[in-house]
């Protein structure tokens, strides 16, 4: 009985341990994308980085889709059940042929994107009725349609340096993962400091970083996966069981991704439509809103899914249980200071951070109104990370997916109904709607799948975390405001001292 007890504790720290290892490296890749930003923001104007932002973020689009939500939905629970049961050579041989599906399943979507790219602006003009925005120039929709051929084949390069998140995780080893993002952080800098004067356009040095970071990004995931799993090239083993099982989970898992990244890309072709730096107001917005979810969020639900999917395995509900509430609660303390301190630090931050060059003070404005919408939304969001890991242990992808097209339709219907009298107001607050209920949805449905996923001891941590974050909240925004009243908002010195003064 004292064993019994004492696992679950062990396992718990653990847990926190793999999630410090990933927040760690998040946080670094992370603060580097902060300087990246900030160095886009001064030296490319905002016409420019508006299409370079957009041409970019279809990419990223599908990665999200496709590589992370594949890891942590398809790929871990049945490389974890493989690992369990099967020997390590007949391990390796799933691994071998998942890489090569995924192969396939990239490189077939590179080309097929590179044929469609020519048809953008038809989407476009659909659009622009609702938002009654004037049409953008055929010169700056060339210039656009050029950034997104440039940088579409990152999908390829990036795609395949997920996909070896998920045999690592299994593998227990989340330094590779969480660190090689930093690269291509740290090669988008280099790029755009040694190649904006010199490049016909600024935005084209940011279209060379993006090469140089993702090969670099391959590279190193792929070293660590044959270092740690001891695969590094596909087998093309198509008919494989394994690989057939996982192409069964991905199915409802990749329409379920893209019910979020549709909301995304109605998102992105709304504000593209809009006047000139909408998409980088919600893109900066946005931004800021990752830092803390790819930090904590993401890391917590990274970090208990490979515990919860052996769990599943041994059917311990209980187990699964712990870990769930032991996720929501972890987000949660993490989560709540940063959801205040985003909505009262946030013009102070983006005047510090990014208020140089070619961003303005206007930009702060649009880009401050746009992060408290986002922001409202930040403990769905982070929540939802970790409630989807309780299908995905059991391997239950199909009802996330319905739950996630429901949580699309209505934001594409919010979009349509709160653009107009808000604008992109609008589109901030009609995301966070939906993922809220996105998150409300799924959070029922796993407390009739293992039981309730509260207690008595976790509305009291939560009211305890509550409390004491808006206290927190409140000194900093009283700090933030006496500094800047005695030293004022102009100049990077002023701006620094006020908000370390507040944040600390």
């Amino acid at each position: 009985m004292k064993t019994d007890k004492k696992k679950p504790k062990e396992t718990k720290v653990q847990v926190s341990r793999y999630t410090a290892i990933f927040a760690s490296g998040t946080l670094v890749s992370r603060a580097l994308g902060m300087l990246r930003d900030q160095l886009s923001g001064i030296l490319v104007p905002t016409a420019s980085r508006d299409a370079f932002i957009f041409a970019f973020s279809l990419t990223n689009m599908l990665r999200d889709m496709l590589g992370e939500g594949a890891a942590n939905a398809a790929f871990v629970p049945v490389f974890a059940e493989s690992k369990d049961k099967d020997s390590p050579e007949e391990y390796r041989r799933l691994v071998s042929a998942a890489l090569s599906g995924m192969l396939v399943i990239f490189g077939v979507l590179t080309i097929l994107g590179l044929v469609l790219i020519p048809f953008i602006p038809t989407l476009l003009e659909w659009v622009r009725p609702i938002t009654k925005a004037a049409p953008k120039s055929p010169e700056h929709l060339q210039f656009t349609l050029q950034m997104i051929e440039w940088t579409w084949p990152y999908l390829f390069l990036i795609g395949m340096a997920v996909f070896a998140m998920g045999p690592l995780f299994v593998a227990r080893q989340y330094t590779a993962p969480s660190w090689s993002p930093t690269l291509l952080n740290i090669a988008l800098i280099v790029a755009c400091l040694a190649l904006f004067k010199i490049t016909p356009d600024p935005a084209w040095s940011l279209v060379v970083g993006v090469w140089i970071g993702g090969v670099a990004q391959l590279v190193v995931m792929w070293r660590a996966m044959k270092r740690h799993v001891g695969v590094g090239w596909p087998n093309f083993h198509l008919r494989h069981p394994g690989l057939q099982k996982i192409m069964w989970l991905l199915i409802p898992v990749i329409l379920g991704q893209a019910t979020g990244e549709v909301n995304k890309l109605v998102d992105r072709f709304f504000a593209y439509s809009l006047q000139d730096g909408v998409v980088s107001a919600m893109f900066y917005a946005n931004r800021l809103i990752q830092l803390p979810l790819a930090t904590f969020g993401i890391s917590v639900s990274v970090a208990i899914l490979p515990t919860m999917a052996s769990a599943a395995l041994r059917k311990d509900d209980k187990h699964v249980r712990d870990m769930l509430t032991h996720g929501l609660r972890q987000s949660l303390l993490l989560m709540a200071p940063s959801m205040l301190g985003m909505i009262v630090l946030g013009r102070p931050i983006i005047r510090l951070l990014f208020q140089y060059g070619n961003f303005g003070s206007d930009m702060t404005e649009m880009t401050a109104t746009a992060l408290v919408y986002f922001a409202t939304g930040l403990i769905p969001f982070a929540w939802i990370k970790v409630c989807l890991q309780g299908f995905y242990a059991r391997q239950r992808t199909v009802l996330p997916m319905i739950i996630a097209s429901a949580s699309m339709f209505l934001n594409i219907l919010l979009c349509i109904a709160l653009v107009r009298p808000l604008g992109y107001r609008g589109l901030a607050l009609a995301t966070t709607l939906s993922y809220t209920m996105n998150f409300v949805l799924l959070y029922v449905v796993l407390c009739e799948t293992y039981g309730r996923l509260w207690d008595r001891e976790f509305w009291i941590t939560c009211l305890r975390i509550a409390l004491a974050s808006v206290i927190m909240a409140a000194v900093a925004y009283g700090v933030c405001f006496r500094c800047e009243r005695l030293l004022g908002v102009d100049g990077i010195v002023p701006r620094f001292f006020s908000v370390s003064a507040a944040l600390a």
